[in-house]
């Protein structure tokens, strides 16, 4: 899905180039639309709903352009890289907070809200352990890693089809088998001999 929408951002990167507006500001103004598109998620209406999930895919689109023009303007820096990271977790914040509400109006169980705390909890610890991690060679062509962005795709088939609560489990799921991984991943990779850590660098 990433490579998808990675090609639409470079399109639009190639008018933001000719604009005065800065990675920074791409930065802010994605996390405003994802926090709009999150609000409407969770609305009753449904046409409000649809909105509202392409709005936050737009959102989505936005957070590959300011990448992409601090790149093309040699404007990567470490406070722009810190920001994109807190920009990501609000926007998972807003996100899960919306879904949470609408499947709790749908399903009115109590249970959906620590399922919706669980996802949300597990989606944060869970990119906290992928970006501690001390090498990115953990990452096999088997990570859960490369299943992340899917999620969003998930939720917008599952939120259309009334299946916000099911989105959740899906989420505390998939969350809890790539912290497993991670963890396991960085254990063994930890306990490599250094004989064999020699010859996994020089691969």
């Amino acid at each position: 899905m990433a490579i998808v929408f990675s090609r639409v951002s470079v399109r639009l990167s190639y008018l933001f180039a000719h604009t005065s507006i800065t990675p920074n500001q791409l930065t802010l103004l994605s996390t405003f639309v994802a926090i709009l598109g999150a609000a409407m998620i969770q609305w009753s209406t449904y046409y409000v709903r649809i909105t509202g999930i392409l709005i936050w895919f737009l959102a989505y689109v936005l957070d590959f352009c300011d990448g992409e023009i601090a790149r093309y303007r040699d404007m990567k820096t470490e406070f722009g890289h810190w920001f994109d990271v807190v920009s990501d977790r609000m926007k998972d914040v807003a996100l899960f907070t919306a879904v949470t509400l609408l499947a709790v109006r749908e399903s009115q169980s109590t249970i959906t809200v620590l399922a919706g705390l669980l996802a949300l909890g597990g989606t944060m610890v869970y990119a906290y352990s992928v970006s501690a991690r001390p090498s990115d060679r953990l990452t096999t062509q088997f990570s859960p890693d490369r299943f992340g962005n899917v999620n969003y795709a998930i939720m917008a088939v599952l939120v259309l089809l009334n299946e916000a609560e099911l989105f959740l489990y899906v989420v505390v799921l998939v969350t809890s088998l790539g912290l497993l991984f991670s963890i396991y991943s960085t254990w063994s990779k930890s306990t490599l001999s250094p004989i064999a850590r020699c010859q996994d660098t020089s691969d």
